[in-house]
Formats: C-alpha cells, sequence, structure tokens
C-alpha cells in the first residue's frame, strides 16, 4: 500500500494540476494560524473541481465539537485530519457521529510516539507522524525516521515534514512500515504546487502517473 496525500491546495489551477494524477487525498488547511488556511467557503468552492478518485480531507488544530459539526455538515469531505493536541473522547465523538468520515490523527515523532498511537488506534483509520513543533506542524523540517522503526507494522501510518523526493529515496533504505507520504511543501515550487515534482514522486512511490478522466476531471 503506498498512500499519497498532498496537502495544503488553495487554489482551482493547483487541483486541476493534481485532478489526473494516482494521488489518494488531497489535504486542505482549516487553521487560522496556518499561511495556507482556508474558510467554509473557500473549502466549498475547490471541492467541486477535485476528481472522484481523490478523497478531500479537512486539517484542523484543536477545534471544539461544535466547529467540527458545522464543518462536517456544510463541507462535502471525506476526511477530517487532527493535527493538535485533540483529546480522545473528541475525536471518539467524531467517529461515532459521523461515521462515513475518515479519521486521520497526527502525532509529532517524539519518545512518546507509541504511547500515543496506542491510545488514540481504537478510533483513529490512519496516523500521520510530523516533524516536532510549536505551530503543529508546516515547518518543512525533517525528523530522525529511526524513531519509527518501533512502531507497530500493523498501525497504519504516513509519514510528513519535510518530505520530497530526496527525503523519500532516503527513507525507502529503511525497515519502516508506513503506508506511504503527506507532503506539501515538498511538491512546490514558489509555494504553488508543481505538477513535475508531483509526478516524480507518484512515479517513484507507485510507478505511476495519471488517471483517465472525463471531462469534467472525474474518474
Amino acid at each position: 500500500m503506498n498512500i499519497l496525500k498532498f496537502c495544503g491546495f488553495k487554489t482551482k489551477s493547483d487541483i486541476l494540476k493534481a485532478n489526473s494524477l494516482d494521488i489518494d487525498m488531497i489535504g486542505f488547511i482549516h487553521y487560522p494560524k496556518s499561511k495556507r488556511h482556508l474558510n467554509i467557503e473557500q473549502i466549498n468552492y475547490l471541492n467541486q473541481f477535485v476528481a472522484k478518485h481523490i478523497h478531500r480531507v479537512i486539517v484542523v488544530v484543536n477545534p471544539t465539537y461544535k466547529e467540527l459539526n458545522t464543518l462536517l455538515q456544510q463541507t462535502n469531505v471525506n476526511g477530517i485530519q487532527f493535527h493538535g493536541n485533540e483529546t480522545i473522547e473528541l475525536i471518539q465523538k467524531v467517529k461515532l457521529n459521523f461515521k462515513n468520515i475518515k479519521i486521520i490523527k497526527a502525532l509529532p515523532a517524539t519518545e512518546n510516539l507509541n504511547r500515543d498511537m496506542n491510545q488514540y488506534k481504537p478510533w483513529v483509520d490512519l496516523f500521520i507522524i510530523d516533524t516536532p513543533s510549536i505551530q503543529f506542524g508546516g515547518t518543512g523540517q525533517t525528523f530522525n525516521w529511526k524513531i519509527l522503526e518501533s512502531v507497530s507494522q500493523d498501525i497504519p501510518y504516513l509519514i510528513a515534514g519535510g518530505i520530497n523526493i530526496s527525503a523519500i529515496q532516503q527513507i525507502e533504505k529503511l525497515n519502516l512500515s508506513h503506508k506511504g507520504y503527506d507532503i506539501s511543501s515538498g511538491i512546490e515550487t514558489n509555494e504553488c504546487k508543481d505538477k513535475l515534482k508531483m509526478e516524480t514522486i507518484i512515479n517513484y512511490v507507485k510507478g505511476s502517473l495519471e488517471y483517465e478522466t472525463d471531462t469534467n476531471g472525474s474518474k
């Protein structure tokens, strides 16, 4: 399983670059402190251009349940990515009340990683392991991937944090059980998504480039 989540989309043109590619998820950031933040109206506008074969994920940081309820009721998305210090109780409530929504939990690569993963595991479909930071990711910096060698093989996770083709080539030499990658700045040039960088990563990770799409951009 080689999952690719390309994140931080902000424009229609960037989505159209990714639409025909063999990626699994597109991520929208809903966090006002991020330079990639989108409000509900902007997310809904961009959602309509995402090809059907790509899951649409909203990234949030420490939201209230009321905020999540509004977000999920008012946007047509497939997944929610918790990227803060959210409680297990909050994630459990979302999981129970939105059964068709994929639950993703990002965790920092610290010495407590295995403990944290096991605590969240019953309510999470997929983990993302990111570089520790006070601003909850988005640093573009890598971490020591060897910390992932101790992660149980039955826990599905993606690697994030400064991921680009060079980092992927290094990671693939390690004996890790990751399912793929979550990438944002590593597929950008001048803060715009770069189709050549996306294609290079897809070809390396999956050995494939494009989906057949119809005139609406759907598979």
